[in-house]
């Protein structure tokens, strides 16, 4: 269960991800700040049990957080931003599901409660 809250930040981050993309396409250096903050984001949704609700997304995020630092010391700079944008997508995205599924389960265990 998404709420609008979580939609809403869902959104401001991806459009701030495609504008950072898009301003730094042409001749980019290497994306230290961007790497750091989606290692930075990966750790944050394993914090909070993304395990546990979006282990799919979890994943993906770890897979193109490694890329992107593949692809950076490849010298590969716009292909390691664009990944790692991604995986912060993906950690935002498996932070959401992750807060909305423990307010699914924490409904559901206040129903049980109240008809006990």
């Amino acid at each position: 269960m998404f709420t609008k809250k979580n939609t809403t930040s869902l959104i401001k981050a991806t459009v701030v991800v495609a504008v950072v993309s898009a301003l730094t396409a042409c001749g980019i250096a290497a994306p230290k700040t961007e790497i750091a903050y989606a290692e930075a984001m990966l750790q944050s949704a394993r914090n909070i049990g993304a395990n546990e609700f979006s282990g799919v997304e979890l994943e993906r995020a770890k897979n193109k957080l490694q890329r992107a630092k593949e692809e950076m010391k490849d010298g590969n700079n716009e292909k390691a931003l664009r990944l790692a944008n991604e995986s912060t997508a993906d950690s935002s995205l498996a932070q959401a599901k992750t807060e909305a599924g423990k307010a699914s389960a924490a409904e559901k265990y206040a129903n049980v409660e109240i008809t006990a």
